[in-house]
């Protein structure tokens, strides 16, 4: 089993977290919270109210520049037109202005319009920005003598695609140069092209003597960085940098026949049901999609739902449920499933992928603090809201949109929805709860404080090799899984995850 640190005794990075507390007034629940004869703010444990802090997700910087709505020219080449360029513009600023990547590509009203490799272009061009933001940064750097800012600091952004565009897609020179100049010019900050065009021909001449002298680890903020140095070890976090730098496989889950859809969709099977292709476009457009045969889903992320061992016929809950992976997985395996989400919209797509995979469940749009089943439950399955630390290769924007106080904040979320949760299930049964994160503290730290306030009443049912299959060189000492990328390079890379299984004893 690996050596992890934080198997043992939870560890701290500068700062104290934990200070975890029950909302006042609401118990856990009758097999968790109000052990006979116990008052449940006992169970609280260490109480110190729900601590301040900034949302999670807070950008460090808002740009007032308005995204550009020109219309799109009627003769357009394909991967060299400007128009394409304008639309990863938008992307960006949204982006940067903090809306979440996935957010920010389904809301712009242009890219369906364009064609399947324009599409692609535009998805590959922002996401490579994103992911070697620190690297391109610094190359650029040196070239400005003094960067654009105010009204004009979304401008910043333009050479930050055209160096992109450079150093990483291998642009040809000419249309890389011009059409940052014209984007600049487009987005109305047409003092600013001689600027573009003097940058950018620098680059062409300097600028890949200078990316070599960077290095990935620079694209991490320096909080991140310096906590993965701190708990995984210089070689793990260089590993991890490095595999989140690259585009994420496409990973399937399937329903059922894995082997015949492996052969049929060209993958290969990693774990159970959960297959991996290398695949660029548009998934939705693969053999199986429409029919409602498979679902997209990261390896890693099929396995919280497996480790339940849901039995036909048992009452499941999903918390946090959408977009709706795991829930498919639990109905899959013959229960009978609630799935809870408190976002209209997320709860919407949730609906709309069980139809196109004709299953259902019980949907509800709650709090999960404020849900109480009608009856205790086998088996819960809390899928944490949390940082996401884990995902940074498919969701590069977690770079520039995270910062060490959102911990805190998730870390009450995590604490408060886990200790409601518990409440809901009959004696014996079970929860697993995880996090896609590489932060100790939103996994191994909230597990042992909700042990140490159960006081018993709770415990870890480990996880054993045969159930985490190809994972079981990730289970910890207290039969926990800490994934961490780096331990899967063999296979291209997983998303990083805290899971574990607790028990009621009660």
């Amino acid at each position: 089993m690996p050596d992890r640190k934080p198997s043992s005794t939870p560890t701290r990075l500068d700062k104290p977290l934990l200070k975890l507390a029950k909302p006042a007034g609401k118990s856990a629940g009758k097999s968790f919270g109000k052990s006979a004869g116990k008052p449940a703010g006992k169970f609280a444990g260490k109480s110190a109210g729900k601590p301040a802090g900034k949302s999670a997700g807070k950008p460090a910087q808002k740009y007032d520049k308005k995204p550009v709505t020109q219309p799109r020219p009627k003769a357009a080449s394909i991967v060299d037109d400007i128009y394409s360029r304008r639309i990863a513009y938008n992307i960006l600023l949204a982006v940067d202005e903090g809306a979440q990547l996935d957010k920010a590509l389904a809301a712009d009203p242009d890219l369906p319009k364009l064609e399947d490799r324009d599409r692609r272009f535009v998805r590959l061009l922002v996401t490579c920005a994103l992911r070697q933001r620190g690297q391109l940064e610094m190359v650029l750097a040196p070239l400005i003598e003094r960067r654009p800012f105010g009204a004009q600091a979304s401008a910043n952004l333009i050479l930050l695609l055209g160096a992109a565009q450079l150093l990483i897609l291998q642009t040809g020179a000419h249309a890389a140069v011009n059409s940052t100049v014209e984007l600049m010019r487009a987005a109305g900050f047409e003092r600013l092209c001689g600027l573009a065009n003097a940058v950018m021909r620098r680059l062409t001449r300097e600028g890949e003597a200078r990316w070599v002298t960077t290095s990935h680890m620079e694209n991490l903020p320096d909080w991140l960085r310096r906590s993965w140095r701190h708990y995984w070890g210089d070689e793990a976090a260089e590993a991890i940098a490095g595999l989140a730098m690259k585009p994420p496989p496409l990973d399937i889950s399937v329903k059922q026949d894995p082997e015949i859809w492996a052969k049929k969709l060209e993958a290969t099977i990693i774990d159970g049901n959960s297959m991996r292709r290398e695949f660029d476009g548009d998934p939705t457009l693969l053999d199986g999609f429409e029919d409602g045969a498979w679902w997209v889903q990261d390896a890693a992320a099929a396995l919280p739902a497996r480790l339940l061992n849901l039995q036909a016929g048992e009452a499941a809950i999903d918390l946090c449920a959408a977009p709706g992976g795991k829930t498919a997985q639990m109905i899959a395996s013959g229960a009978t499933v609630t799935a809870i989400d408190n976002s209209r919209k997320r709860l919407d797509r949730l609906r709309r992928n069980l139809k196109r995979l004709n299953l259902s469940a019980n949907l509800i749009l709650q709090d999960g603090n404020k849900f109480t089943p009608d009856a205790p439950v086998d088996a819960v399955l809390v899928d944490a809201p949390c940082s996401a630390t884990g995902t940074v290769r498919r969701r590069p924007d977690i770079f520039n949109q995270r910062e060490a106080e959102d911990i805190t904040v998730l870390q009450q979320i995590q604490w408060e929805l886990t200790t409601s949760a518990l409440g809901w299930l009959k004696p014996g049964g079970r929860l697993v709860y995880a996090t896609c994160s590489l932060q100790p503290e939103e996994g191994e730290d909230v597990v042992s404080a909700i042990l140490d306030a159960a006081e018993g009443r709770v415990k870890i049912d480990p996880i054993s090799p045969a159930e985490a299959g190809v994972f079981a060189r990730s289970i910890i000492e207290n039969g926990s899984l800490r994934i961490l990328p780096s331990d899967y390079v063999d296979i291209g890379g997983v998303d990083g995850f805290f899971i574990t299984r607790l028990i009621s004893v009660e």
